[in-house]
């Protein structure tokens, strides 16, 4: 296997020159903004080689690529997966029988609430109407309101 530096150095090199290739494009275009932006993606392959953190990519991908290749021939690897399939499963269905269960008990309870609520808003509504007006001035309005049509 060929060495990290010898992989990533023209890695970072190619991408920091497409990125300049990029600019230069904006930079014909006249999009300032643009221009920034392709800057900052030149250089960022660049920081990434020099602090470290590229190489920290590489080894992740390498140590994701080992435990792939070990999947096919490892039963226990088979086992754990499925185990970690049913969790999702069970997580999610869990979450909309719980979800249900709320809806349902907050549908019933608007339900009877509505129900015990419901004769005294009726008798309530119609003793409002059969009030007096408490004023003249209100007396004369109300008047005024019904002769142009208006309840």
């Amino acid at each position: 296997m060929p060495s990290v530096d010898t992989v990533l150095l023209p890695l970072c090199v190619g991408l920091a020159l497409l990125g300049v290739i990029a600019t230069g494009i904006a930079w014909r275009r006249g999009n300032k903004g643009r221009v920034v932006q392709g800057i900052g993606l030149a250089l960022a392959p660049i920081a990434l080689y020099f602090s470290g953190l590229l190489r920290l990519l590489w080894d992740a991908i390498v140590a994701f690529g080992t435990w792939a290749s070990k999947i096919i021939l490892s039963p226990a690897v088979w086992f754990g997966l499925s185990l970690l399939g049913l969790c999702v499963v069970l997580w999610v269905v869990g979450g909309l029988v719980a979800r249900r269960t709320s809806t349902a008990k907050s549908k019933e309870v608007n339900a009877q609430s509505a129900a015990n609520a419901l004769p005294a808003k009726k008798g309530a509504g119609k003793s409002r109407r059969t009030e007096p007006p408490i004023d003249e001035e209100m007396a004369e309005i109300e008047a005024l309101l019904k002769s142009r049509g208006i309840e």
